[in-house]
C-alpha cells in the first residue's frame, strides 16, 4: 500500500519490564507472548529477552519504496556518496546485546532497509515473510534458527554480518525449509575471501532437506523433491539438499 505523508511511522518498544510503548498500539500482551491485532506501519524494538512476537498473520510495514536513493546500502561497501543518509530503518530490531531468546513468528515484514536484524544470540525466526526490503533478514548472532520463512522480492534475501578475525559463520546457525524467491541476491554477507583450508563448508540444510531457491537450475531425477546437486552460494556455503518446491509460498499482502 502507498502510505500518505500524513501517516507517521510508529516507533514501538517492548521494554525491558515487559510493557509496550506506546501503550495504545495493536499488540496484545499475554505473559511472554506479544500478538499483533492489526497491521502496523512502524518499527518494533525489543528490549526484553525470552519473548514471542506473534504477528498472527498481520503485516509490519515501513516507508522503503524499492528505491536506493538517499539510503546507504548494506553490502555496497563504504565508498558510497557522502550525500547518502547512513540511517537504516529496521523493521524489527533488538535493543541490546543482552536481549536474547526472542522468537518472531507468523509476521509479514515489508518495505524496510532491514526487515529483521537478528544480531544477538539464541533467537528464532519462523513462519514469517520478508519482502520488498533492501535486506529481508540480517543475521549476525550465534545459535539462531531461521526456518519456514518466505523471503521474496528483496534486494538481498538473507545477509550475514558476522565480524571477527575470520568472519566465519558460526556452526550453530540453522537455516532450512525457507523459500528464497525473486531476491536480486538470495543470500549475501561478509564472507571471507581467503578461507582456512581446514574450515568445513557451511551447510544450509538440516542434513536431509534444505531450502527452496528460485534460481536453482538443477534437476530431480528420482522425483523425491530434493535437487540432485547442491545449490552453491560460494566455496564455503552450500545447500546440499535444495528443495524443488517452495514449502512456504504464502500470500504476501
Amino acid at each position: 500500500p502507498n502510505h500518505s505523508s500524513q501517516l507517521s511511522l510508529q516507533s514501538i518498544v517492548i521494554r525491558q519490564d515487559g510493557s509496550i510503548y506506546p501503550p495504545d498500539v495493536p499488540i496484545q500482551r499475554n505473559g511472554e507472548v506479544y500478538t499483533f491485532t492489526n497491521n502496523i506501519y512502524g518499527t518494533v524494538k525489543i528490549q526484553k529477552s525470552n519473548i514471542v512476537l506473534n504477528g498472527a498473520g498481520y503485516t509490519l510495514s515501513g516507508p522503503y519504496n524499492s528505491s536506493l536513493a538517499n539510503v546507504w546500502a548494506v553490502g555496497e561497501g563504504p565508498n558510497q556518496s557522502p550525500d547518502l543518509v547512513a540511517q537504516y530503518i529496521i523493521g524489527i530490531d533488538l535493543g541490546a546485546e543482552t536481549v536474547e531468546g526472542v522468537t518472531i513468528q507468523n509476521l509479514n515484514v515489508k518495505n524496510f532497509s532491514i526487515g529483521m536484524y537478528m544480531w544477538t544470540k539464541n533467537n528464532t525466526v519462523t513462519h514469517c515473510s520478508g519482502s520488498e526490503s533492501i535486506l529481508g533478514i540480517m543475521l549476525s548472532g550465534s545459535n539462531t534458527t531461521i526456518t519456514n520463512n518466505y523471503l521474496v522480492d528483496n534486494k538481498q534475501g538473507l545477509f550475514f554480518g558476522f565480524n571477527g578475525e575470520d568472519a566465519l559463520i558460526p556452526s550453530d546457525i540453522i537455516i532450512s525449509h525457507n523459500g528464497f524467491e525473486g531476491n536480486e541476491v538470495q543470500i549475501n554477507g561478509c564472507f571471507c575471501e581467503d578461507y582456512p583450508e581446514d574450515e568445513e563448508p557451511h551447510s544450509w540444510d538440516d542434513g536431509r532437506e534444505g531450502n527452496y531457491w528460485s534460481d536453482y537450475n538443477g534437476t530431480d531425477a528420482n522425483k523425491d523433491g530434493i535437487g540432485d546437486t547442491p545449490y552453491v552460494v560460494d566455496v564455503q556455503n552450500m545447500d546440499r539438499y535444495p528443495l524443488m518446491v517452495n514449502p512456504v509460498k504464502m500470500q504476501v499482502p
